[in-house]
């Protein structure tokens, strides 16, 4: 009974490479979680980075200029990002 106890506890024992190995999934998830964090305070920064240029340029030029400038950069985005697309209708007998 002795001998199969301690084998017992020598199987279960918490080695490092044990600890190494449960504290893995841990660490990985802390991670992704702080890489996570990092993005959402970059797009935040660049939130209010865009919205303090566009009240600048509200001040200095009038909001009906940044409006219409906005508007044709809009519409070249559009046609930039599917120059290939062309509308087409069905017709169904």
């Amino acid at each position: 009974m002795l001998h199969w106890l301690s084998n017992l506890i020598a199987h279960h024992a918490a080695t490092p490479e044990k600890q190494a190995e449960r504290a893995l999934g841990e660490l990985r998830m802390a991670l992704f979680q702080a890489e996570q964090r990092v993005l959402d305070a970059q797009l935040q920064a660049e939130y209010y980075r865009l919205r303090i240029s566009f009240c600048e340029e509200v001040l200095k030029t009038g909001i009906e200029q940044v409006s219409d400038h906005r508007k044709g950069q809009h519409e070249s985005v559009t046609h930039e990002l599917r120059p290939n697309l062309k509308l087409t209708t069905s017709q169904q007998a």
